[in-house]
Order: C-alpha cells, then structure tokens, then sequence
C-alpha cells in the first residue's frame, strides 16, 4: 500500500479526468529495492538498462532517484509521449522480452512495484521547447476535496495561461487514467536543469497574478484554490541517465 501511495504522489496531474489524445500517454513504475540490496539492485538495474538500449527497446525511459520525501531508496521509471495504439505496438514487439531479462536480473533484488498511466493535461502545460531533460523535477501534490475538481481546474487554467504569457515554462500538469492512488489528488511538476533553477524567479508568482487580476482579484483567486484541495505534499527527484535508457523512437 505505502508504494501504490507513492507512486500516486509522483503522478503528476490534473483537475478533472483527462481523456487520453494523441500522444499525451505516460507510463510509469514505482520501484523499491529489498532492505539491504540497494547497491545490488542498482548496479542490475543499470545493467538491464544498457541491455535494453543494446537490444534495440524502442521506448525512450527515463529514471529518477527521489532525494525528499518519504520514497528515498526507490526509483521510478517512466515513459512518455504515447497513446494507447503505442501500447499495443510495444507488447507485440518488445515488452515480454524485455520483460524476460527485467526478470532474470533485477526482479530478485525488488521488494515491490506499482505502476500506472498517465494522461499529460497539455493545454496546461507548458514544456521546454528544446526538449530539455530536466535533470531536477520537483511534484507538488494537492489532495483536493471530492467534488471540486472542477473548480481547482478552473483556478489552474486561469494561471497557467497567465503563466505562460509571462514567457513561464517547463512545468506540466497531469492526471492519472488508471493505477492511481486515493484521490481526487493533482499533481503540478515542475523540470529544472539543475538546482540553482529552483530558485523562486523574479518576478515571482504573486506578483505576475496582481499584475493580471489586480490586488483583489488575486485574492478571490487564493479564496477559490484554497475551498478545492484539503492538504499537499511535495518531494524532488534527481534524474539518472545511468540508469535510463535513450530508446530508438
């Protein structure tokens, strides 16, 4: 259960349920080593990676290694830009037999998985345009009250629009389809590369929305988000290019 929670925390996100279009898809695992065999599970896990990328996988999976949050010690595995047709595509051509080697190597060495699919919310998103690979992603939870969906959808809308006409980027916003956690939970991610990205810019959030809505209309917009969600949560992953594979695709 702990890890079917974590892997719902990494999600990512939206308000209300998104029906997957074309080549919104991500799937994604959450992996947790056996007490004791982290050293060992990673040392296969890069090993399987190098033989997928040998062996002609032709899914691009990047893994990341949380470094807050209570998921130290497991990684997750994710893949992206699909839709439902992909999946089929690569069970025919490449899953089982990936599978097979992911068995023989690294399964041994994994105390649990959980995995899921994700529908990427691309209207309010805002992605590097020069493909970046983000080498720090911090996710932001919101737990958000049943029946208000809709209206944080409405409040997120609002700012990411604003957001991106102030020339911001590289944060997405996304939503599971199916293997989600306990919910309603939204999730925004942001993509840094590196830590010093992190750092709150200037002009800072507050700020860009007075400058759009006015003092009080920002405040109504405060007012609103915060009658949708009732707590949240954040952790940050580092992303590790030893232990991911390039793909062919």
């Amino acid at each position: 259960m702990k890890t079917k929670l974590l892997l719902a925390t990494v999600s990512v996100l939206v308000a209300t349920p998104l029906i997957a279009q074309d080549n919104n898809l991500a799937r994604m695992y959450m992996v947790t080593p056996k007490d004791g065999m982290s050293a060992q599970f990673e040392s296969a896990l890069r090993e399987h990676a190098k033989w997928r990328a040998d062996n002609g996988d032709p899914w691009s999976w990047g893994t990341y290694a949380p470094e807050t949050g209570d998921a130290i010690g497991s990684v997750v595995i994710r893949s992206s830009e699909h839709t439902w047709a992909d999946f089929d595509e690569y069970d025919a051509s490449f899953a089982m037999k990936g599978l097979v080697h992911w068995n023989a190597t690294v399964a041994p060495l994994v105390e649990s998985v959980a995995s899921g699919i994700w529908a990427m919310d691309m209207e309010n998103s805002s992605l590097p345009s020069d493909q970046m690979q983000p080498a720090v992603v911090n996710v932001t939870t919101f737990h958000l009250r049943p029946g208000r969906e809709q209206q944080f959808g409405e409040m997120v809308s609002q700012a990411s629009k604003i957001l991106v006409k102030h020339g911001w980027t590289n944060f997405l916003w996304e939503s599971p389809v199916s293997g989600g956690g306990p919910g309603p939970t939204t999730d925004l991610v942001s993509l840094h590369p590196n830590w010093a990205d992190m750092q709150e810019p200037d002009p800072d959030f507050a700020t860009i929305m007075i400058q759009e809505l006015g003092q009080d209309g920002f405040a109504e917009w405060i007012s609103k988000l915060g009658e949708t969600w009732r707590g949240m949560q954040s952790m940050t992953l580092r992303y590790r290019p030893d232990l991911s594979v390039p793909g062919t695709t």
